[in-house]
């Protein structure tokens, strides 16, 4: 009988530490190859790493990832002032994905599927999803870049 209790104080206390330490785990999953393919292995990276860079709160590695011209009006103020408004609006970030990209002639629009969590003031726990849009282009067929991107 006494080791049942210690072993469920033991899980009930590690249970309590995971939620009070307010570390957030941000999952990908991802698609299938085929869905992929559509978009170039350096494009697709590069949106992969600037969602990720907004959702893991990195203002820094996000802005690095923009090109100098959208660095002037996109800077570590305004990232983190467009994560506040989104993060109040919909929640903490829990995960995302790719979704599939657009065909034009010089660019790529990407769509991404990010989900958040929030806590009502009740307790009770919601998810919600947005879209997230990156387009990417390639410079001299080489560097991708990127050239805008939003919530939708």
């Amino acid at each position: 009988m006494f080791k049942s209790q210690t072993m469920l104080s033991m899980l009930a206390g590690a249970v309590a530490l995971t939620a009070v330490s307010g570390c957030t785990v941000i999952k990908e999953y991802t698609p299938p190859a085929k869905e992929v393919a559509q978009v170039s292995p350096q494009e697709h990276e590069l949106a992969r790493k600037l969602i990720h860079a907004f959702l893991s709160d990195d203002a820094n590695g996000f802005i690095a990832l923009l090109p100098d011209e959208k660095r002037t009006n996109f800077n570590a103020e305004t990232f983190k002032k467009t994560r506040k408004a989104i993060v109040e609006s919909v929640g903490t970030p829990v995960s995302f994905s790719f979704l599939t990209s657009l065909e034009l002639p010089s660019l790529t629009p990407q769509i991404w599927k990010v989900r958040f969590k929030r806590v009502s003031s009740r307790g009770d726990e919601f998810t919600s999803e947005l879209m997230f849009r990156v387009v990417t282009g390639m410079i001299d067929k080489k560097t991708p870049v990127i050239t805008a991107f939003q919530f939708l």
